[in-house]
């Protein structure tokens, strides 16, 4: 938990990393246990209880986040910011109780002055089935 919280500036209800399993200098895998105690699960839908495609998306940003800042030192001196999500598809809903495995691998690295913009790929998996998958690209700045 602690590179997590040394990597993001998210924090408690909006952190939807839960754990690092695996992070190699171009890939990060991560998990993310769904509760039917999240607080969005009170309106979306009450009767039948469906995550959020936006949480996911959150998530694998999130994993990303750290991905990005792993060699950057010190990681709270920079800041990881979404600027476009890009063909994003989900295959199958998640529900409380499942447990996400979240799959992201750097793609492309472009730089302009102070300002990094990578993109990376992401996989969702419940076990071995795949959820949802897509690209994001993100700014780092440094924070000012």
């Amino acid at each position: 938990m602690d590179i997590i919280l040394k990597s993001l500036p998210h924090r408690y209800p909006f952190l939807f990393v839960d754990k690092v399993l695996d992070l190699k200098d171009d890939e990060i895998i991560v998990k993310k246990s769904v509760s039917i105690n999240e607080w969005f699960f009170v309106g979306h839908f009450p009767d039948n209880p469906v995550l959020p495609g936006v949480i996911i998306i959150e998530a694998m940003a999130q994993a990303a986040g750290i991905l990005f800042l792993h060699n950057f030192e010190p990681k709270d001196q920079y800041l990881p910011v979404l600027t476009a999500v890009n063909e994003f598809k989900f295959k199958k809903s998640v529900k409380p109780g499942d447990d996400l495995i979240i799959k992201v691998k750097k793609e492309k690295i472009k730089k302009l002055g102070e300002v990094i913009f990578p993109t990376a790929k992401g996989e969702v998996y419940i076990e071995n089935n795949l959820v949802a998958y897509g690209s994001l690209t993100f700014a780092i700045t440094p924070k000012k």
